[in-house]
């Protein structure tokens, strides 16, 4: 049941539900499940340092077009035309 839910979430990306069954990780007793949970959870590592470096790009990006954003920002002095 576990291993199941655990492929699902990393097939979904659903990295909450990811981390809540890592903390809730239950005794496995058979090999085979060692190694497939073990294969599982090298996978879910893999796919969360895909979407951490994604997501550092996407702010350097955001970053960069907020500094354009700034630099040719028309910033005309304000002043204040007082006819006496």
């Amino acid at each position: 049941m576990w291993l199941t839910s655990f492929k699902k979430a990393i097939i979904l990306k659903e990295f909450e539900t990811l981390a809540h069954l890592i903390e809730e990780m239950p005794h496995l007793v058979s090999l085979l499940e060692m190694e497939e949970a073990a294969y599982l959870l090298d996978h879910a590592k893999t796919l969360l340092e895909t979407e951490k470096s994604a997501t550092l790009v996407s702010l350097q990006q955001i970053k960069n077009t907020i500094d354009f954003l700034k630099a040719t920002e028309n910033t005309s002095a304000h002043s204040i035309n007082l006819k006496l």
